[in-house]
C-alpha cells in the first residue's frame, strides 16, 4: 500500500520523479513503503543470534503506509518512539508508482544506516526523510538494526559471536539485491552511505569477510572503521559485567547467558551501561556495545581480521568511495568538557588518543605536548574550550579518516576515493541543537551534515526560505550525492554546479571543502595538525598508519 507524499495526485509514474505545480510551488511525486520486515523478528532463541531471512508477511498484503518499531535503544529520537526487540523492518522511499513502470525502472538505489554510537537511533523519517534526494531520481532505502548489548553482545565460548547488528545490515542489503527491482531500483547499482556509527558501519561492509558485496558504492560521513572509538575493549568482560549488574548471580557464561535469555529485553537495552567500567563512565562513553573482530569459526562471521590487516588486503577494496569529515566534529563535547573542567585537569592524559602507543612514563610529557599544540598553554581552561574540542575532533574523527584514506591509497592506488570537509553553518545545522553547543562555537558539529540531505520532522526543516544559504547547500549536498550514485563521480562532467571535485592524493591531500561561503577543492587542510601528529605516532607506533586499535 502506496502512501502519497503532500496529498498530490499521481498519474502514472515511471523511471523519473514526475514535477508537478501545487500553490505555484513545484512539487517531486513519490511513493513511501514503510515499515517494510525483511528478517524473522529475533527475539526467543534468535536474541543474539545472526538475523533469519523472512520466507513471507504471514498475510495476503502487508500495510506500509507507517513505520513500525525500532530498536530497543539507550535513548530515543524523538522521545516518542516506539522501541522493541522485534525491530528489523527497512523503508523504501521511489519517484516510481505500483505497476508497469516500476518493472521496467531502473533507477540508482541509496541505502542510508542511521548513526547513533551503535546504542540508539533508527532509519525512521522523523530524522532521515530522503525527499530531497529521491527528487533528484534515486531510490533510498532506509533500515532498523540492533543496537546495544541486543546488536553487539559477545559471548563465544557460549556461541554469541556479536555483531548481530551489523550482520542485520547485511540481511537488509541482500533484501535489497532481492526485491528493489519492484521499486524501480537498480540492483546492480547501490550505494551504501551513512554518518558517525552508520559511516563506520558502511566501512565495515567495504572490509568485510563477506565475500559478495551487495552494493557498488559507499560514503562514509564522519565515521571510519580506524578509529579507536569503533570496537569493544574487552567483550567479554563487558557482557559478564552487564549480566551481573542487572542482576545475574551465575558465574559460568552458560548461566549469564541463560539469564540474558530469561530477562526483558527492555532491561537489557535500558541497563547497559552497566557494562562500563567506573573510569569509563567518566570519558562520556555512553556505548558499551559496539563491533568485535570474530574469531573465525563464528556463526555466520562478518569481520574476522583486523582492520589494519584487512586493508592490506589485496582486493578487499573495490568500490568508489567518499569519505568525509565536518569541521567542528567534537563541539558535542563543549559542555562535558566545562562541566568537568577539574577533571581534565588532574588528568591530562584525557586528550590522548587510546590508538596512540605511550608507555605509562611518557602520558603526561605527551598530553602536555598535544595542549601545547593545540591551547598554547600548560592545561585546560575554560577560555580554550573550543581548542579542547578540536583534539577530540582529530582523535576521534579526522585522523582516523586520514588514516583511511592513506591507506586506501597506499593498498588500492586504483580506488577512486573522494575526500571533503563540511563546514557550512547555516539553519540545517539542526544536531549542535541536541549537543548543546555554545553559540560562540564556529563551524559545523557532529552530525550537522544531515538535514542537508534528509528532512526531518523532529527538526521542522521544512521551516526554510527559499532561496537561502540552507536550501542552496542542501541543493549542492543532495546533488553531489545522487550523482556519486549515479556515476560513481560526484561532479560529473555536465552536473552544472560549478565545481570539481577531484579525486583524493595522499601527497597533495586533496579536499573539497564545502562551506557556507564556497566549495572548491583546497590542498592539506589539516596540513600542521597532521604533522604533529604523525611525528607522534611515529615515535610510539612506527608509523602513522598503525594506530594502536583492537
Amino acid at each position: 500500500m502506496a502512501r502519497r507524499q503532500r496529498s498530490v495526485v499521481v498519474v502514472d509514474a515511471v523511471s523519473c520523479p514526475k514535477i508537478v505545480t501545487v500553490d505555484n510551488e513545484s512539487v517531486c511525486i513519490w511513493y513511501c513503503y514503510k515499515g517494510i520486515p525483511y528478517a524473522e523478528p529475533p527475539v526467543g532463541s534468535l536474541r543474539f543470534k545472526p538475523p533469519v531471512p523472512l520466507e513471507n508477511f504471514r498475510g495476503q498484503l502487508l500495510d506500509c503506509s507507517s513505520e513500525r518499531n525500532v530498536s530497543l535503544s539507550n535513548s530515543y529520537i524523538p522521545p516518542d518512539s516506539v522501541g522493541s526487540e522485534d525491530c528489523l523492518f527497512l523503508n523504501v522511499y521511489t519517484p516510481v508508482g505500483s505497476g508497469k513502470g516500476s518493472i521496467t525502472a531502473k533507477l540508482p538505489v541509496m541505502v542510508w544506516i542511521h548513526g547513533g554510537a551503535f546504542c540508539s537511533g533508527s532509519g525512521d523519517s522523523s530524522i532521515y526523510n530522503p525527499e530531497y534526494l529521491v527528487q533528484e531520481g534515486v531510490v533510498v532505502v532506509t533500515i532498523n538494526y540492533r543496537l546495544g548489548p541486543l546488536g553487539f553482545l559477545y559471548l563465544p565460548a557460549v556461541d554469541i559471536y556479536g555483531n548481530m547488528g551489523l550482520k542485520d545490515q547485511r540481511l537488509a542489503l541482500k533484501w535489497v539485491r532481492d526485491n528493489i527491482t519492484s521499486f524501480g531500483g537498480d540492483r546492480d547499482n547501490v550505494t551504501l552511505f551513512g554518518e558517525s556509527a552508520g559511516g563506520v558501519s558502511v566501512h565495515l561492509h567495504c572490509l568485510s569477510d563477506d565475500p559478495v558485496k551487495h552494493f557498488h558504492k559507499a560514503i562514509c560521513q564522519s565515521g571510519v572503521a580506524t578509529s579507536s572509538l569503533v570496537f569493544q575493549k574487552d567483550p567479554e568482560v563487558k557482557a559478564r559485567r552487564l549480566a551481573q549488574f542487572i542482576g545475574c548471580r551465575g558465574n559460568t557464561d552458560q548461566e549469564i547467558l541463560d539469564f540474558l535469555h530469561y530477562i526483558s529485553a527492555e532491561d537489557i537495552a535500558l541497563k547497559q551501561k552497566g557494562a562500563l567500567t567506573e573510569y569509563e563512565q567518566t570519558l562520556d562513553s555512553l556505548y558499551p556495545f559496539k563491533p568485535v573482530i570474530e574469531p573465525a569459526n563464528s556463526e555466520d562471521p562478518f569481520i574476522t581480521e583486523q582492520i589494519l590487516n584487512r586493508l592490506k588486503t589485496p582486493g578487499s577494496l573495490s568500490i568508489p568511495m567518499i569519505i568525509g569529515v565536518n569541521s567542528e566534529e567534537a563541539g558535542y563535547k563543549a559542555s562535558s568538557l566545562l562541566n568537568n573542567l577539574e577533571r581534565y585537569k588532574k588528568e591530562p592524559g584525557r586528550f590522548m588518543p587510546e590508538s596512540l602507543d605511550v608507555p605509562e612514563d611518557f602520558v603526561a610529557s605527551t598530553a602536555g605536548k598535544i595542549l601545547k599544540f593545540y591551547c598554547a598553554a600548560s592545561e585546560p581552561s575554560e577560555e580554550k574550550t573550543h581548542q579542547l574540542t578540536r583534539i577530540f575532533s582529530d582523535n576521534f574523527y579526522v585522523m582516523p579518516a586520514l588514516v583511511a584514506l592513506d591507506s586506501h591509497k597506499q593498498y588500492h592506488p586504483d580506488l577512486p576515493l573522494f575526500f571533503y570537509q563540511f563546514a557550512v553553518e547555516a539553519e540545517l545545522n539542526k544536531f549542535r541543537q541536541l549537543w548543546k553547543v555554545p553559540d560562540d562555537f564556529r563551524g559545523a558539529c557532529h552530525a550537522d551534515d544531515i538535514c542537508y540531505l534528509f528532512s526531518s520532522s523532529y527538526f521542522f526543516t521544512k521551516a526554510i526560505k527559499k532561496g537561502c544559504v540552507a536550501e542552496r547547500m542542501r541543493t549542492v549536498m543532495c546533488r553531489m550525492w545522487t550523482n556519486f550514485a549515479k556515476c560513481g563521480h560526484p561532479t560529473p562532467e555536465g552536473c552544472g554546479l560549478g565545481f570539481t571535485w577531484e579525486q583524493y592524493e595522499s601527497k597533495q591531500g586533496g579536499c573539497l571543502q564545502i562551506s557556507h561561503e564556497d566549495v572548491k577543492m583546497v590542498e592539506n587542510p589539516f596540513k600542521e595538525r597532521l604533522e604533529f601528529w604523525k611525528n607522534l605516532y611515529g615515535r610510539y607506533n612506527e608509523s602513522f598508519l598503525k594506530p594502536k586499535l583492537v
